[in-house]
């Protein structure tokens, strides 16, 4: 009986934490993140199967790649009730590459999940802090890795409120 209790108590404080998990307290609407990435390492491809000068054409290509230092990126996107209860600020080009978002926690000021992708294979940790109603940043460090090549790579978000309407942008 007392194990059945004992059950019973942990399947309530997991469905009571999941149940009270609060989104940020920011505005919905329009937003505009500016992201910088940095990648250090190679990316897991399998060159074992490129001809000599395809791979060292890639290899080529992602040390210029690095080379180059963080890639900063503006874009806009509607934020909605669903998507900030689901998963606030993340870019819609992790969705289409097969990318699951795993809450860890939520309160009001503070975001936390875990990121899995699949094409190509990744995980990284997500971090969101709600600065103000109309203010975020945020971190994604990811990983990646096989047994020739290792990969990191780290994205800082500033987010900005623009306002209320979105218009024709998702």
């Amino acid at each position: 009986m007392r194990k059945r209790q004992a059950g019973v108590f942990v399947a309530l404080v997991l469905a009571s934490t999941t149940t009270y998990a609060e989104p940020l307290d920011v505005k919905l609407g329009l937003w505009e993140s500016t992201t910088t990435t940095e990648m250090s390492g190679m990316p897991p491809v399998d060159t074992s199967k490129m001809a000599p000068e395809q791979k060292a054409r890639f290899e080529a290509a992602m040390k210029a790649r690095q080379a180059q230092g963080p890639r900063t990126h503006v874009h806009k996107s509607c934020l909605t009730k669903a998507k900030l209860e689901r998963e606030p600020f993340q870019d819609e080009e992790d969705n289409k590459e097969s990318c699951t978002h795993t809450m860890i926690s939520s309160t009001r000021t503070q975001w936390h999940g875990k990121l899995q992708c699949t094409k190509p294979k990744r995980v990284g940790e997500v971090r969101m802090e709600a600065l103000s109603r109309e203010r975020i940043k945020g971190t994604i460090q990811m990983s990646a890795s096989d047994a020739n090549h290792a990969m990191t790579v780290h994205v800082s978000i500033a987010g900005r409120w623009l306002g209320p309407s979105c218009g024709d942008i998702k």
